[in-house]
């Protein structure tokens, strides 16, 4: 049997038999954890509210189910989509091309990971009004998103989608900051999507 043979038999051992430690899996795990120990936080604060009978805890409870659907969704995706074989000629080993992310794709990976945690740090401060939009336009810069309309037509879009829901819809009190400028602000953004309720 030569070296090529024992590659390609390799991989197709790889691509038949899913590991139960794989990235997918333990990615997997990662989130249903998060969403477990956020749905227990939110007993703290599980109070009845007037005309709503999910209660203060129902929004963020339905978001940890999302979660881990999303999550689950995401897994089976990465379970039955077909994963190409090697090709056994080739001088490049699977281990190797995988490990040679570039600095900038890596500092890339660590921002979209980080952003949001900024947007949770600054949210409570300057208020999810002011906030969200450039949470938005971060993200889109660090997936590369380079064009103006695009950049300005995504942001748009989401920002209005989100309020509209929880700000004209279903009423829902967001953090409107701490810092007195900002407070200002984000009662404006409120009662201009209100107009005429």
């Amino acid at each position: 049997m030569t070296r090529s043979d024992t590659k390609l038999e390799t991989q197709d051992r790889t691509v038949s038999i899913f590991p139960l430690f794989s990235r997918p899996v333990l990615e997997w795990l990662f989130w249903l954890l998060l969403a477990a120990v956020v749905y227990s936080l939110t007993g703290g604060f599980d109070e009845p509210i007037a005309e709503y009978r999910f209660g203060a805890a129902g929004w963020p409870r339905a978001l940890c189910a999302a979660l881990a659907f999303g999550a689950t969704g995401q897994l089976i995706y990465k379970l039955t989509k077909k994963r190409p074989l090697v090709d056994p000629q080739a001088e490049v080993e699977p281990e190797a091309a995988s490990q040679s992310l570039s600095f900038r794709a890596r500092l890339q990976r660590i921002g979209v990971f980080v952003a949001p945690f900024i947007y949770l740090y600054a949210t409570p401060q300057i208020g999810f009004y002011v906030a969200t939009p450039f949470l938005i336009l971060a993200i889109l810069l660090l997936l590369e998103v380079r064009k103006l309309k695009a950049l300005a037509g995504v942001t748009f879009v989401v920002y209005g989608l989100v309020l509209l829901v929880f700000t004209r819809f279903f009423y829902v009190a967001l953090p409107v900051g701490r810092i007195e400028t900002f407070y200002d602000i984000n009662n404006w953004i409120i009662a201009l999507v209100r107009t005429g309720m």
